[in-house]
C-alpha cells in the first residue's frame, strides 16, 4: 500500500518511509496536509524511503519493454503516445485495449512491479511476508 500512496502521484508529492526499529510504514504528502513522520527520527540507518515507481523503472521503461516483447509493431505508436505527457498513460492503455492486450499487460506489470519490489526489500534486509 505504501509504495502506491507513493507511485500514486508525481515523484516528489508523496513520500512513505518504511521503518525496521518501529516495524511500522510513515507517510507524508504536502498536497495531502499529511505528517505522520513528526517526532519520529526518520534519518536512522534503519528507515528507508520507498521508491516511487519511476525510480524502479516500473513506468514508462517498464511500458516499452512489454511493447518490445509482446506488441513490437506498435513500438512507434506508444513512443507517439508517451511524448505526449498529458495523456500519455490514457493512450498507451487504448492502445493495448484495441489490440486485447490490456490484460496481459496488468498481469505483466504486476509481475515485475512484485519482483522488484522484493529486489529493494531484500537489499535493504526487509522481510516480506505473503
Amino acid at each position: 500500500m505504501a509504495f502506491e500512496f507513493v507511485s500514486s502521484g508525481e515523484e516528489g508529492d508523496n513520500f512513505a518511509y518504511i521503518c525496521k526499529d518501529a516495524g511500522e510504514i510513515f507517510y507524508y504528502s504536502e498536497m495531502l496536509g499529511l505528517d505522520e513522520r513528526r517526532g519520529r527520527d526518520m534519518n536512522s540507518g534503519n528507515c528507508f524511503l520507498i521508491p516511487h515507481r519511476n525510480s524502479l523503472d516500473l513506468g514508462r521503461e517498464l511500458a516499452f519493454d512489454f511493447i518490445d516483447e509482446v506488441l513490437p509493431s506498435e513500438y512507434a505508436a506508444v513512443r507517439d503516445a508517451f511524448a505526449d505527457p498529458e495523456d500519455a498513460q490514457g493512450q498507451y492503455i487504448a492502445l493495448l485495449e484495441t489490440n486485447g492486450k490490456l490484460q496481459e499487460w496488468y498481469d505483466y506489470q504486476s509481475h515485475h512491479t512484485s519482483r522488484m519490489l522484493r529486489e529493494w526489500c531484500a537489499a535493504r534486509g526487509i522481510a516480506v511476508e505473503v
